[in-house]
Order: structure tokens, then C-alpha cells, then sequence
């Protein structure tokens, strides 16, 4: 049902995260359309695997997230300095990708990912409704235009199957 509603609107290029569930989501949400993509590019995320070391120090990304969740604003400032590299690389292979592109690009990525970039865009909310409010599986577009990018967010999953996100 996603990809009969998304089938208006034309896509310049298809990314997806190399996950399983992230792959076979693009490939539905790709297939049938008149200008469909033989070829779906990866992002290269391979800095955002589950567990990642940083100045010696192993962290679990879905174990930082949940403490951010779970403690709000109260999360060990080790953590939070660690998303935030994470979160200033997937802003910049984002903007990357508006770079290239000035037409709509259809991004599938991991719901951890989806929730950091929407962490970026919301700062100015408090950040307990900022977390609680948003769906871990959401189908989100991000808008780049000469005034900039702007999250829109759209929380309607009740066609959406998979746990991965676009």
C-alpha cells in the first residue's frame, strides 16, 4: 500500500542502508513505477553499525538511543557526545545526497537513524515530547530546497510492514 501511495511522485534516485529489511523496503517502494531504478545506491553507513568504537570505547548505537529515550536530558554526556558524531555524519551524507540531486530521492534507512536525524531537526522542543512522539518506524521526507532541508514528518505507518523506515 506505501508504494501504490508514494506511486505519484517521481524519484531522481533511490538510496538505501545496506540492512536486509532497509534493501528489500527500497526495492518495493522502487518496483512498478515507470521510472524505476535497476540499480538502488547503498549508503555507505558502515560507520553506523551496531556497535562502534570511538577513542577506545565500545558503544551499542540502539543502547545510547534508548538511554536517550528513557533519561531525557539526564543521559551521560559520553553518549550523547558520541551520537553526536554519529549524528554529524549521517547530516553530512545527507547533505551529500541533496547536493546531487534537485528532485525528490527516496531514502530507506534504519529507524535508529531516522530518530537522529529527527533529533537534528526538532532541537527546539522539549526533549522528552521530542522522543515520546515519534514512532521508532515513521515514513519521514526530508525537503532541500535554497532555504535549506526541513524534516517533514509524517507518522501514518498503518501500510507500512517492514521495521525499516524511508
Amino acid at each position: 500500500m506505501l508504494a501504490h501511495s508514494l506511486r505519484g511522485i517521481r524519484f531522481d534516485m533511490v538510496y538505501s542502508c545496506s540492512s536486509p529489511l532497509s534493501m528489500e523496503t527500497a526495492e518495493i517502494l522502487n518496483r512498478d513505477r515507470k521510472r524505476a531504478f535497476s540499480v538502488i545506491k547503498r549508503l555507505a553507513l558502515a560507520d553506523f553499525k551496531a556497535d562502534f568504537e570511538i577513542n577506545g570505547e565500545c558503544f551499542d548505537l540502539s543502547l545510547c538511543i534508548y538511554t536517550m529515550m528513557a533519561q531525557s536530558r539526564r543521559f551521560c554526556s559520553s553518549i550523547h557526545a558520541q551520537l553526536k558524531i554519529v549524528e554529524k555524519r549521517l547530516l553530512e551524507i545527507v547533505e551529500n545526497i541533496g547536493a546531487l540531486y534537485r528532485g525528490n530521492v527516496l531514502i530507506v534507512m534504519e529507524p535508529l537513524m531516522v530518530k537522529l536525524l529527527i533529533n537534528h531537526f526538532l532541537t527546539e522542543q522539549n526533549s522528552e515530547t521530542k522522543w515520546n512522539t515519534i514512532r521508532p518506524a515513521s515514513l519521514s521526507i526530508l525537503h532541500s530546497d535554497a532555504k535549506g532541508c526541513h524534516l517533514i514528518l509524517n507518522n501514518d505507518i498503518s501500510h507500512y510492514q517492514c521495521k525499516s523506515v524511508a
